[in-house]
């Protein structure tokens, strides 16, 4: 299954990636946009833990809902906590922490095993660019299978962040992709969404701006585009790509924002 946070109809959504022109369920929202507890108002991020639980981060109520494992567009979520700007969320599904990207703190945070009891994993150290700083970051991904670290799509600087576990606000991380100018190049991005991990310690990203995913090996100073690189509606194309991930057969899966619609990929012939 894939579950999607339908922002513009303030929902959730699960599809069957067996059956991708089935109709999909709502799973949370679809109730008006508002901040109550059944709503969202821009719903950006959302997960699922090892429970089946959801979780939905929502952009401008600047707050982090969880949902039963049954939840449906009836359900009621629970507050977890307040996350100013809150963006995309990743959850290690072995102990439950779920990291939240605050926008406007520039910062993430982590939710212990997911209480409500939350501490600063990255940033929280004002607009910037130094090593212990984000600007304006979108996408967050803990990689718990191979490299046990904590990735940070760092937008306003154009940059990859990695972070060891347990880091806090006073951690100084490395920079693994990008720098801190926009453009095109090979060793450039522009605007980057979010990031993914393979069990080779190859890095993904979605690079916004430049409508294209591009691959970084490790150590690599320079990536390569697997998919898209030109803005357009075509099946090798992308329009503003951000969220993404691998299914169960290590397909890529982009959610194709602009396009209003997720792409899947074989990797093999791309």
């Amino acid at each position: 299954m894939l579950i999607i946070g339908d922002n513009g109809n303030q929902r959730i959504l699960q599809f069957s990636l067996n059956n991708p022109s089935a109709v999909a369920t709502v799973i949370a929202g679809s109730n008006g946009e508002g901040c109550e507890l059944n709503q969202f108002s821009d719903i950006v991020g959302v997960g699922l833990d090892s429970s089946g639980r959801l979780y939905g981060a929502d952009y401008t109520c600047n707050q982090l809902v969880r949902f039963p494992s049954n939840s449906s567009s009836t359900t009621s979520g629970t507050l977890l906590g307040t996350v100013n700007v809150a963006t995309m969320i990743s959850i290690n599904q072995i102990t439950d922490d779920i990291y939240v990207v605050s926008y406007d703190d520039n910062a993430v945070y982590k939710f212990i095993g997911g209480s409500e009891t939350a501490v600063v994993a990255a940033g929280s150290n004002g607009y910037g660019n130094a090593l212990n700083q984000l600007a304006g970051p979108n996408g967050v991904y803990y990689d718990y299978l191979y490299t046990n670290a904590l990735y940070v799509t760092d937008t306003r600087n154009h940059r990859v962040m990695k972070f060891p576990p347990d880091s806090t606000s006073a951690t100084y991380g490395t920079i693994v992709a990008g720098d801190d100018e926009a453009g095109s190049g090979a060793n450039q991005l522009n605007n980057p969404r979010s990031t993914l991990i393979d069990s080779q310690g190859t890095l993904y990203i979605s690079d916004g701006d430049n409508n294209r995913v591009q691959r970084w090996l490790q150590n690599s100073s320079s990536g390569t585009t697997v998919v898209g690189g030109t803005k357009g509606t075509a099946s090798n194309q992308l329009h503003f790509p951000e969220q993404i991930l691998f299914d169960k057969y290590n397909n890529l899966l982009v959610v194709d924002r602009s396009n209003n619609r997720v792409q899947r990929f074989n990797l093999t012939t791309c």
